[in-house]
């Protein structure tokens, strides 16, 4: 059996992303997102670890090992946690390398802490001067230390918003983009909560700068296990890297995906497509990642590809507005319902929550208009006409059927029915290998989505689903705390 030459592992089961927050700009993000942490120093460690991927069970044990930035105030996660922090504010961190070769940590254009040698401990402080989303990663050895795991998202917000204007994510947005933020919440079109609005009137409440992170990887077993059992000092090389990850022939099934022992012929294509560390279910209930809200309560997602795919989002129930790529804020955000991603690259997505666009009314567009009436229904016993917004059907289903017992021979059997609210749309990848995990089919793989809880724009005023959830959790961020706008 084939041993790893490193340091002990961690074992972790997936997480989602903790949150750490910089400075002092931020009141309310450190109660509302999830594991944040507000710090003034960032203490990173570069380690390795083996997670339980998205098809661990007691018969299939499936991991994959990878290096990690483990902040010392959260367990062990790939990606490492997001920094959040507001623009000019002073960052101050210390990164102790626990690995067997030279490791980095690179922000691009902000801040490069150069080689950090085995065993070595570094102290650097940079000031956060660029708003927008970034990744921060390991860029020795280009691709690989990356792509290995060493990777997270920095995001940096504006400390205020242009007079006369409403937030948004940037400190010089267009034209373009600030009409679009300005619109939102008080247009016939947009109705509802402007970005920076929150509601703690309602239950669930609604939170203001309603943000959320997707950083995007893939991860080959057979591949990181080969980078992990080099020696002391050995660099694998990173044309082979890539050769192996984008080209080896594949291999369509294999009774052995462990770290310990391997199957040799096992191929080094990625085997696990991920959001945030997780995927398939995990990543598309997950509340962190795929955002839970009512009609009128817009939100931005960005997206950061940590990995070596290149990746085609295609989100349902709204199209959506392109505000942001590569870190330049768009003159023209185009209106689409599908964008590419490419390794490195990172983009934002507006998304103006609306009412789903095949929800038919007065103008037919499903915007928050007067809606059809449906006929009776006449397989459903008591069904009779109205309107077909709120969808009392959908959020009413239950699959399978009520009554339905874990045991049909015995009545005091749980029921194992589950109702189909919050309305599900799925958001997933149209580059087809990322529907994969460890062999799996859709939705194993690369899928988030949007869930909508609700509705704030109707004339009867806010409503709730059933099963939303209690609280709203995400990644909101705001304008500097004792300003003006805060």
């Amino acid at each position: 059996m084939r041993k790893f030459s490193r340091r002990d592992f961690i074992k972790y089961g997936a997480g989602g992303l903790a949150t750490l927050i910089v400075g002092s700009q931020m009141d309310w993000l450190e109660n509302r997102a999830q594991g944040a942490v507000r710090v003034q120093t960032l203490h990173f460690h570069i380690t390795d670890a083996i997670k339980d991927m998205v098809t661990q069970n007691s018969l299939n044990t499936s991991q994959c090992y990878f290096w990690i930035y483990k902040e010392e105030r959260f367990p062990a996660e790939c990606p490492g946690p997001t920094i959040f922090t507001t623009q000019g504010d002073v960052v101050r961190i210390v990164i102790t390398n626990d690995l067997d070769e030279p490791h980095s940590f690179f922000i691009p254009g902000m801040f490069n802490s150069g080689p950090i040698a085995p065993g070595q401990t570094i102290k650097k402080r940079f000031v956060a001067k660029k708003t927008g989303a970034f990744l921060y990663y390991d860029h020795l050895n280009p691709p690989v230390n990356r792509v290995m795991g060493l990777h997270g998202a920095f995001i940096v917000m504006p400390r205020t918003k242009a007079t006369g204007h409403q937030f948004t994510p940037y400190e010089r947005p267009t034209p373009q983009v600030q009409q679009l933020f300005d619109d939102l919440g008080t247009t016939e079109h947009f109705p509802g909560l402007s970005w920076e609005q929150g509601d703690d009137s309602v239950t669930p409440h609604t939170a203001p700068f309603r943000q959320y992170i997707w950083v995007l990887h893939q991860a080959s077993p057979r591949l990181f296990q080969d980078v992990g059992e080099l020696g002391s000092n050995e660099i694998f090389p990173a044309d082979e890297f890539v050769n192996k990850f984008l080209h080896d022939t594949f291999v369509a099934t294999s009774n052995d995906n462990r770290v310990t022992p391997i199957n040799d012929e096992f191929n080094h294509k990625p085997h696990f497509f991920t959001i945030n560390g997780q995927s398939g279910y995990f990543s598309h209930h997950n509340p962190f990642i795929t955002p839970h809200h009512r009609v009128g309560e817009p939100v931005v997602i960005r997206v950061l590809n940590a990995g070596l795919w290149m990746h085609s989002l295609h989100i349902h129930a709204n199209h959506v507005y392109v505000i942001a790529i590569n870190g330049r804020v768009q003159s023209n955000p185009i209106w689409i319902d599908t964008f590419d991603i490419y390794p490195l690259g990172t983009f934002d997505w507006l998304v103006p929550f609306v009412r789903p666009p095949d929800v038919p009314n007065i103008r037919g567009i499903g915007l928050p208009d007067t809606p059809l009436t449906c006929l009776a229904n006449p397989r459903i016993p008591g069904s009779t006409p109205h309107p077909v917004w709120p969808p009392i059907e959908e959020i009413n289903f239950f699959i399978p059927a009520q009554g339905t017992r874990a045991d049909p021979l015995d009545p005091n059997s749980p029921d194992i029915s589950v109702q189909l609210s919050p309305l599900c749309f799925p958001m997933h990848d149209h580059n087809e290998p990322s529907q994969v995990a460890q062999g799996g089919n859709y939705n194993l793989g690369m899928i988030a989505g949007i869930n909508f809880t609700g509705d704030r724009t109707g004339s009867g005023g806010v409503i709730t689903f059933p099963n939303a959830p209690l609280e709203h959790p995400h990644n909101e961020t705001g304008p500097a705390a004792g300003s003006d706008d805060h």
